[in-house]
This record gives C-alpha cells, sequence and structure tokens, in this order.
C-alpha cells in the first residue's frame, strides 16, 4: 500500500497534464496581445518620430540648397527608388509624388514596417531653377476624411507612412496614395471598409518661410 501512494505521487496524470498545458497556453495567449499591442505601439511611435524628423530634414536642405535665381528650393520625389531625388534638366521634378529620397536626406529610407514614405511636394517649390518665395503658390491639402474638412491647406510638402497595413482598401488610405495633392490625416481607425492606419507629417509654409527669413534666405 505504501509503495502505492509513493508511486502516485511521483507523477502526474494524462488528465493533469492537459489541464496544465491548457493552463500554459491561456497565459501565453493572454500574454501574446499585450505584447503585439506594446509592439504596434513603439511602431507607430518610432514612426512619427522619424517623420518629423524629415520635415526638418526637408527644411535643412531648403536652408543650403540653391535655385539658380538665388532662391531656396525642396527636394524632388524619388521616381525609381534609389533613394535620389529625380529632375529634370530644366530643373522641374520629374513628379511631384514618389517615395522620399531619403539618401538625398541621409534620413528615413523605411518606417516602422520596412515600407518607404510616400513624398509630394508642391512643383514650384521644389523647382531648382527658380526657387520658391513668399508668394509662391501651394497646391497640397490635408483634410480630416476624404471629402472632409481641411486641416491645413496650402502646404508645400507632406510625408506619408501607409502604416502596418500598407495600402488600404478605404476611402481615406486611397486619398493618400491616388497621386493627387489631397490626403487624409485622422486618429487611427478600425471602422469596417474604411480602416486607417496612415501617419502624416507635413511642412506648414508658416514654419518653412519664417526658417527661411530667419536665416536670410528670403525675402
Amino acid at each position: 500500500m505504501m509503495k502505492l501512494n509513493l508511486h502516485k505521487a511521483q507523477g502526474f496524470s494524462l488528465v493533469e497534464m492537459a489541464v496544465v498545458l491548457v493552463i500554459v497556453g491561456l497565459l501565453i495567449a493572454g500574454l501574446a496581445v499585450p505584447v503585439t499591442a506594446q509592439l504596434d505601439q513603439r511602431n507607430y511611435s518610432d514612426t512619427q518620430k522619424e517623420l518629423i524628423a524629415l520635415t526638418d530634414a526637408l527644411i535643412g536642405f531648403a536652408l543650403s540648397n540653391f535655385a539658380l535665381n538665388g532662391k531656396p528650393h525642396l527636394p524632388c520625389p524619388d521616381s525609381d527608388n534609389d533613394g535620389l531625388e529625380n529632375r529634370e534638366v530644366t530643373g522641374l521634378c520629374t513628379n511631384a509624388q514618389g517615395n522620399i529620397p531619403w539618401a538625398t536626406l541621409a534620413l528615413g529610407k523605411q518606417d516602422s514596417w520596412d515600407q518607404a514614405y510616400i513624398y509630394r511636394v508642391t512643383p514650384a517649390f521644389a523647382d531648382s531653377a527658380i526657387g520658391f518665395t513668399l508668394s509662391t503658390v501651394r497646391d497640397i491639402q490635408i483634410l480630416d476624411g476624404a471629402g472632409g474638412n481641411p486641416l491645413a491647406s496650402n502646404v508645400p510638402a507632406v510625408i506619408v507612412s501607409k502604416g502596418k497595413t500598407g495600402n488600404g482598401a478605404g476611402a481615406d488610405e486611397t486619398e493618400n496614395t491616388n497621386g493627387d495633392a489631397i490626403f487624409v490625416s485622422h486618429n487611427l481607425s478600425n471602422a469596417a471598409g474604411n480602416e486607417f492606419d496612415d501617419l502624416l507629417a507635413w511642412v506648414p509654409a508658416s514654419i518653412l518661410f519664417n526658417r527661411m527669413v530667419a536665416a536670410d534666405r528670403l525675402p
């Protein structure tokens, strides 16, 4: 009788092992969600910081690059995915929208999800023959939703991270990739059919002009 009790105390039955495995699985599953959420939050935070750094780099580029008429200009987008701006011999950009010219700026090749940043610039602000002035017209608009209210108008340049999901099918994310001068920025959304996790940063004309005036680049 004593031997039998000792034998039972030395191990677990299959049922007991199954219960333990279920409990461990539940604990792991419970921990996985917070860890994933923390990773997502870190990626969004890191991308937001880099977007700010990229807008500063655009302003820095304008401060240190002179058009033929002596005025400042912004870089052109990267149209062929080599990291360098693409510019015609006339001084105009090959395209108003493309990827951020990360090699030209020495910053920001990809966002936290390994995707290239979209960059659009008002063409007149990136002309290396005729630089921009305080009266140069801007053509980019930032809305709070597709067809919605303006958050910013007459913007010289904007940068977009397509977020974790990449190219979305919703109207708001489509507005950021359709190649026109209208963009959408708002909080993250899981609304069915119009999910949105894009992150945007733009160069306000007031800040760009103030920096140029302070550095005696304008008027």
